[in-house]
């Protein structure tokens, strides 16, 4: 019995110091040259971008965060952006935008970064410039608990901080300028369901699927949720939220540049299974030709 519960405090003991190592660790802050603006224009397409994006999807309309429960192992509330306003700085925004970092270097949990580590400057910057532009709250801001069920995910790699590194986010393909606008759209916007390189993950599909659509079908499909064979249930209520939004141009683009990626060759298993290993991934399925 002793030295079964010697053995059990051990354990214990190695869960805390893992996990704490991980809750604990610091980041290099990057520099930041990005300042936000008081035009109403800027702030206009600050809330565009943030509709399109998703921003309201996870901190409410008024921004002031609510519970998520997309995590099993880590319930957590997104940040209250009016009450951060009060003691971000611009930098301070876009580094939690784009690295997926606090003031003090520690990394935020569930913040989706990765999607928005390339987003560009003037687009930063609308964004804190609608946060900016709305009532000041000086609530108290709710920090992520770390209960023992979170600690053990952590030490066993089940639950990581979502701040990226550079050399392991997946990108679209790149192909060429013409494409430039429809590529930055879809790593966006499309990227946080259907993996950074557009591939599928789980329920979402690879998004080669977008070449069977004609271009009208596509509209209904962001504009509406409507899928060639009836309604999704899971881009459906996308679709109302945040993709209705998007300016006809913008969907035009965003389906140009699917149709031309559906004509990039293949990926065999084994250099997808490659890929995925080299990158930290996980496994998804291979295009299909």
């Amino acid at each position: 019995m002793g030295l079964a519960a010697l053995a059990w405090l051990l354990w214990l003991f190695y869960i805390y110091l893992v996990s704490e190592a991980v809750i604990e660790r610091r980041y290099t802050l990057p520099s930041s040259l990005v300042h936000a603006s008081k035009d109403a224009a800027d702030i206009a397409q600050g809330k565009h971008w943030m509709t399109v994006t998703g921003c309201f999807g996870c901190h409410g309309d008024d921004l002031k965060g609510r519970s998520l429960r997309g995590n099993p192992d880590l319930p957590i509330h997104s940040g209250d952006l009016t009450a951060l306003a009060a003691t971000y700085t611009d930098g301070d925004f876009e580094r939690a935008i784009r690295h997926g970092l606090t003031p003090d270097a520690r990394p935020m949990w569930l913040m989706p970064s990765d999607t928005y580590a390339y987003m560009r400057d003037k687009d930063v910057e609308a964004i804190i410039s609608y946060i900016r532009a709305q009532p000041a709250d000086h609530a108290s801001v709710k920090k992520p608990k770390f209960n023992w069920k979170a600690r053990k995910a952590i030490a066993a790699g089940r639950l990581v901080p979502m701040t990226p590194k550079a050399d392991e986010i997946l990108s679209p393909a790149d192909l060429g300028p013409r494409y430039d606008g429809g590529r930055y759209l879809a790593s966006l916007s499309c990227a946080q369901c259907h993996r950074g390189d557009l591939t599928g993950s789980g329920y979402a599909p690879d998004l080669n699927v977008a070449a069977s659509y004609s271009r009208s079908q596509f509209f209904r499909l962001l504009y509406r949720g409507q899928s060639l064979h009836g309604w999704l249930p899971t881009m459906s209520p996308l679709a109302r939220a945040r993709f209705r939004y998007f300016h006809d141009y913008e969907v035009n683009a965003l389906y140009d540049y699917l149709v031309a990626r559906k004509t990039l060759p293949a990926w065999t298993k084994e250099q997808r299974a490659e890929f995925n290993e080299s990158a930290g991934q996980k496994p998804a399925p291979a295009p299909k030709k």
